[in-house]
């Protein structure tokens, strides 16, 4: 039986990847639109579907860290880099 105390510590966890996860979207359109990139060629560059790009910009996607890898990489930037722009938001 789970204990209550996990299930408050598991929602929590929840409710702070999912802002991680709308945060991290917001860089990426951020950094797309300084780098001038369409959707379409931000995804081209990235070996992502336009899909998955819309997904992750709006934070509703959980890609892998190859996909994420390959997204930095479009972006010109370390993935590092981007991590750190998105927990800057929470601060």
């Amino acid at each position: 039986m789970t204990s209550k105390r996990s299930l408050r510590e598991t929602k929590s966890f929840e409710r702070e990847f999912q802002r991680f996860q709308k945060n991290f979207g917001m860089v990426v359109r951020q950094l797309r639109k300084k780098k001038q990139l369409s959707r379409p060629e931000l995804a081209r560059l990235a070996k992502l579907s336009q899909t998955t790009l819309v997904k992750i910009e709006q934070g509703k996607a959980n890609p892998t860290l190859g996909r994420l890898g390959n997204l930095a990489a479009a972006l010109h930037h370390r993935l590092s880099y981007i991590f750190k722009l998105t927990q800057d938001l929470d601060e």
